[in-house]
């Protein structure tokens, strides 16, 4: 990558993609391919797309009714609906002369580590290239332990995979509101963001059109989980004109949230945001404060108890004895081997040679991330 050029990950939702009657929309679609070209053409971004719309397209090729279909056919329509969604973006960028590549994910593609650097690896050569990489949930195979939920979470670990600049968050509503504009004519939209605050969080509602499953909500997780990574974020209706160019030309479109001053590095945010948990260490307080005030690892003497069944090199989650999240961290023993040396060390046993249960490298504390 040029050292003058950005990466802008742009997420597009299926209502942003589809008509009245919850087809795919050729004409929104051209629009936005037209967006993404133009805001490329001086040389100074490069995109990543992160589309929806193969549920959508799939149910028009066939016919059918979402209301009324079940999971394995969600997951048929769209086996059927990726290709005719990735067939129509490619017709529509070639005629711009540019190439497009598809990328499907699931979770548990960028919850291992070295997926996550292979998928970061190949999207950096695409962008090389000049390929417009377009990434979309594997929907064919992604079930409720695998899936991410919706797109607008697989776009915050895009932006992250991508190591992106910016993250625009395309929906059919012009930002984040201090109220519900929909019911509340009072509602003002709020331009900027400098902190995700627990008060911004509670502006979020829940799902918003019939079409996607992202509301609100899930776009200001998703850029918790950018800003954190230093990545802007912003938050913009689809439906104006030429948003994406004004927004790659960094006029205030819609709400943006200022990044993180201080960005975590790569393989933190990776640690705090992709995998889930295979288990639990539960710690005393002098541990806690060890590793809150210290920056110390993690060592055998501070464990309280162990729950799940983790192999060595698991993530875990760092839990006080109230329940508290301290962090999570990838531990050193697997959950047998831990339980069986906390049992002998409560027993008097003096252990000798036990390394660090989670080194201070291999974990990321919650107040880390907040900061």
């Amino acid at each position: 990558m040029s050292k003058h050029q950005r990466r802008m990950v742009v997420k597009v939702g299926s209502s942003s993609l589809t008509d009245a009657m919850g087809r795919l929309s050729e004409q929104k679609m051209d629009r936005l391919v037209g967006q993404i070209v133009d805001m490329q053409q001086d040389g100074r971004w490069q995109a990543v797309l992160v589309s929806s719309g193969a549920i959508a397209a799939g149910l028009g090729q066939l016919g059918w009714q979402r209301a009324h279909i079940s999971m394995p056919e969600k997951q048929a329509a769209a086996a059927v609906g990726q290709t005719v969604l990735m067939e129509t973006y490619e017709r529509l960028f070639g005629r711009r002369g540019r190439s497009v590549a598809q990328l499907l994910l699931t979770r548990s593609d960028v919850e291992d580590r070295k997926r996550f650097i292979h998928i970061r690896n190949t999207v950096g050569a695409l962008l090389r290239h000049g390929i417009v990489p377009i990434i979309n949930e594997n929907d064919t195979v992604a079930v409720d332990e695998i899936r991410f939920g919706d797109n607008d979470a697989l776009a915050g670990l895009t932006a992250l995979v991508s190591e992106a600049d910016r993250l625009v968050l395309l929906t059919d509503i012009d930002g984040l509101y201090t109220a519900n504009p929909r019911m509340n004519p009072d509602a003002t939209l709020i331009s900027e963001v400098a902190a995700i605050t627990e008060s911004i969080e509670a502006l979020a509602g829940g799902p918003g059109s019939s079409v996607g499953t992202g509301g609100m909500r899930t776009k200001i997780e998703a850029a918790k989980v950018a800003v954190q990574a230093g990545v802007e974020v912003v938050i913009a209706n689809g439906e104006v004109p030429d948003v994406l160019v004004r927004i790659a030309n960094d006029e205030r479109v819609g709400t943006w949230f200022r990044p993180s001053p201080e960005r975590m590095g790569m393989r933190k945010m990776w640690l705090m945001h992709a995998p889930k948990p295979d288990g639990s260490i539960t710690i005393d307080e002098g541990a806690a404060q060890a590793l809150l005030q210290s920056s110390s690892s993690l060592l055998l003497p501070g464990i309280v108890d162990v729950v799940g069944d983790f192999h060595e090199g698991g993530v875990v989650t760092l839990i006080t004895r109230d329940g508290q999240i301290v962090g999570k961290g990838i531990a050193n023993y697997s959950a047998r081997d831990l339980v069986e040396l906390v049992n002998r060390r409560k027993a008097g046993e003096t252990l000798y040679n036990v390394h660090e249960v989670v080194h201070r490298n291999d974990m990321v504390l919650v107040e880390e991330a907040a900061r």
